[in-house]
Protein backbone atom coordinates (compact mmCIF):
# COMPACT_ATOMS: atom_id res chain seq x y z
CA UNK A 1 0.00 0.00 0.00
CA UNK A 2 1.51 3.38 -1.00
CA UNK A 3 2.29 5.87 1.73
CA UNK A 4 0.26 9.10 1.71
CA UNK A 5 2.11 12.27 0.70
CA UNK A 6 3.34 14.82 3.21
CA UNK A 7 2.17 18.43 3.09
CA UNK A 8 3.82 21.68 4.14
CA UNK A 9 1.50 23.19 6.78
CA UNK A 10 2.60 26.68 5.75
CA UNK A 11 2.47 26.79 1.93
CA UNK A 12 0.55 23.59 1.15
CA UNK A 13 3.24 22.12 -1.13
CA UNK A 14 2.96 18.33 -1.47
CA UNK A 15 6.01 16.06 -0.99
CA UNK A 16 6.85 12.37 -1.10
CA UNK A 17 6.33 10.58 2.22
CA UNK A 18 10.12 10.34 2.70
CA UNK A 19 10.61 14.13 2.83
CA UNK A 20 10.73 15.82 6.22
CA UNK A 21 11.13 19.59 5.63
CA UNK A 22 9.60 22.02 3.10
CA UNK A 23 12.32 23.41 0.85
CA UNK A 24 10.46 26.72 0.54
CA UNK A 25 9.31 27.41 4.11
CA UNK A 26 11.85 25.37 6.11
CA UNK A 27 9.11 23.89 8.31
CA UNK A 28 8.44 20.26 9.22
CA UNK A 29 6.08 18.43 6.88
CA UNK A 30 2.95 16.66 8.12
CA UNK A 31 0.79 13.88 6.75
CA UNK A 32 -2.11 15.20 4.70
CA UNK A 33 -4.70 14.38 7.39
CA UNK A 34 -2.60 16.02 10.12
CA UNK A 35 -2.56 19.42 8.43
CA UNK A 36 -3.46 22.13 10.96
CA UNK A 37 -6.77 23.84 10.31
CA UNK A 38 -5.60 27.24 11.57
CA UNK A 39 -2.60 29.43 10.95
CA UNK A 40 0.49 28.35 12.90
CA UNK A 41 1.82 31.01 15.33
CA UNK A 42 5.24 31.05 13.62
CA UNK A 43 3.74 31.53 10.17
CA UNK A 44 4.66 34.84 8.58
CA UNK A 45 2.13 37.23 7.05
CA UNK A 46 2.15 37.83 3.27
CA UNK A 47 5.34 39.30 1.80
CA UNK A 48 3.57 42.63 1.28
CA UNK A 49 3.49 43.00 5.10
CA UNK A 50 7.17 42.06 5.56
CA UNK A 51 10.50 43.84 5.00
CA UNK A 52 12.59 42.70 2.01
CA UNK A 53 16.18 42.23 3.18
CA UNK A 54 17.54 41.28 -0.24
CA UNK A 55 16.32 40.64 -3.78
CA UNK A 56 18.75 38.34 -5.56
CA UNK A 57 19.16 35.18 -7.59
CA UNK A 58 17.60 32.06 -6.13
CA UNK A 59 21.03 30.69 -5.16
CA UNK A 60 22.01 33.86 -3.33
CA UNK A 61 18.61 34.10 -1.62
CA UNK A 62 18.72 30.47 -0.46
CA UNK A 63 22.27 30.89 0.83
CA UNK A 64 21.19 33.96 2.82
CA UNK A 65 18.16 31.97 4.01
CA UNK A 66 20.46 29.33 5.50
CA UNK A 67 22.22 32.02 7.57
CA UNK A 68 18.88 33.39 8.77
CA UNK A 69 17.78 29.89 9.79
CA UNK A 70 21.02 29.48 11.78
CA UNK A 71 20.25 32.77 13.56
CA UNK A 72 16.67 31.67 14.29
CA UNK A 73 15.10 34.48 12.27
CA UNK A 74 11.76 33.55 10.69
CA UNK A 75 11.72 34.61 7.05
CA UNK A 76 10.27 33.88 3.64
CA UNK A 77 12.03 33.42 0.30
CA UNK A 78 9.66 34.23 -2.53
CA UNK A 79 9.96 35.02 -6.22
CA UNK A 80 9.46 38.72 -6.91
CA UNK A 81 6.25 39.75 -8.60
CA UNK A 82 6.76 40.53 -12.29
CA UNK A 83 5.64 43.94 -13.53
CA UNK A 84 3.36 43.99 -16.58
CA UNK A 85 6.11 45.50 -18.76
CA UNK A 86 9.00 43.73 -16.99
CA UNK A 87 9.63 41.39 -19.91
CA UNK A 88 10.71 44.30 -22.09
CA UNK A 89 13.17 45.58 -19.45
CA UNK A 90 14.80 42.26 -18.49
CA UNK A 91 17.92 41.12 -20.29
CA UNK A 92 17.87 37.74 -22.08
CA UNK A 93 18.62 34.94 -19.60
CA UNK A 94 17.93 37.21 -16.62
CA UNK A 95 15.71 35.47 -14.08
CA UNK A 96 13.22 37.10 -11.76
CA UNK A 97 14.89 37.91 -8.46
CA UNK A 98 13.89 36.19 -5.25
CA UNK A 99 13.14 38.30 -2.22
CA UNK A 100 14.18 37.37 1.30
CA UNK A 101 11.50 38.80 3.62
CA UNK A 102 11.48 39.19 7.42
CA UNK A 103 9.25 40.77 10.05
CA UNK A 104 10.01 44.46 10.67
CA UNK A 105 11.29 43.67 14.17
CA UNK A 106 13.95 41.37 12.67
CA UNK A 107 14.96 43.67 9.79
CA UNK A 108 18.02 45.20 11.49
CA UNK A 109 19.62 41.90 12.54
CA UNK A 110 18.73 40.34 9.16
CA UNK A 111 20.45 43.27 7.41
CA UNK A 112 23.61 42.64 9.47
CA UNK A 113 23.49 38.94 8.55
CA UNK A 114 22.99 39.93 4.90
CA UNK A 115 26.02 42.25 5.06
CA UNK A 116 28.19 39.51 6.61
CA UNK A 117 26.97 37.07 3.94
CA UNK A 118 27.76 39.57 1.19
CA UNK A 119 31.26 40.17 2.57
CA UNK A 120 31.89 36.40 2.60
CA UNK A 121 30.69 36.09 -1.00
CA UNK A 122 32.47 39.21 -2.29
CA UNK A 123 35.60 39.65 -0.12
CA UNK A 124 36.96 42.56 -2.20
CA UNK A 125 33.81 44.68 -1.94
CA UNK A 126 34.61 48.31 -1.01
CA UNK A 127 33.50 49.33 2.49
CA UNK A 128 31.53 52.29 1.12
CA UNK A 129 29.65 50.16 -1.41
CA UNK A 130 25.93 50.45 -0.58
CA UNK A 131 24.03 47.19 -0.06
CA UNK A 132 21.18 48.42 -2.25
CA UNK A 133 23.64 48.68 -5.13
CA UNK A 134 24.41 44.95 -5.21
CA UNK A 135 22.51 43.08 -7.89
CA UNK A 136 22.81 39.37 -8.51
CA UNK A 137 22.78 40.08 -12.25
CA UNK A 138 25.60 42.65 -12.25
CA UNK A 139 29.29 42.47 -11.41
CA UNK A 140 29.81 44.00 -7.93
CA UNK A 141 33.07 45.64 -9.06
CA UNK A 142 32.23 47.23 -12.42
CA UNK A 143 28.42 46.87 -12.73
CA UNK A 144 28.62 44.94 -16.01
CA UNK A 145 25.78 42.45 -16.59
CA UNK A 146 26.91 38.88 -15.83
CA UNK A 147 25.41 35.44 -16.20
CA UNK A 148 24.21 33.75 -12.98
CA UNK A 149 26.60 30.87 -13.77
CA UNK A 150 29.65 33.05 -14.55
CA UNK A 151 32.80 32.43 -12.55
CA UNK A 152 34.54 35.60 -13.74
CA UNK A 153 33.39 39.02 -14.97
CA UNK A 154 34.13 39.34 -18.68
CA UNK A 155 34.61 43.11 -18.36
CA UNK A 156 36.92 43.59 -15.35
CA UNK A 157 38.06 40.01 -14.63
CA UNK A 158 36.73 39.85 -11.05
CA UNK A 159 36.59 36.23 -9.88
CA UNK A 160 33.05 35.45 -8.76
CA UNK A 161 32.52 32.99 -5.92
CA UNK A 162 29.66 30.50 -6.09
CA UNK A 163 27.06 30.76 -3.28
CA UNK A 164 28.16 28.92 -0.12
Amino acid sequence: MPMPPKICPQCGEEYLHTASVCIHCDVALVLEGDRPAQRAPEELPPASELVCVRAASVGWAMSLSEHLVEAGIPHRVQAAEADADEGSRRKPGQNLPYGVFVLAEHAEIAARIDLAHTERQIPDIPEDFGQSEISADDCPACGESISPTATECGECGLTLLPPE
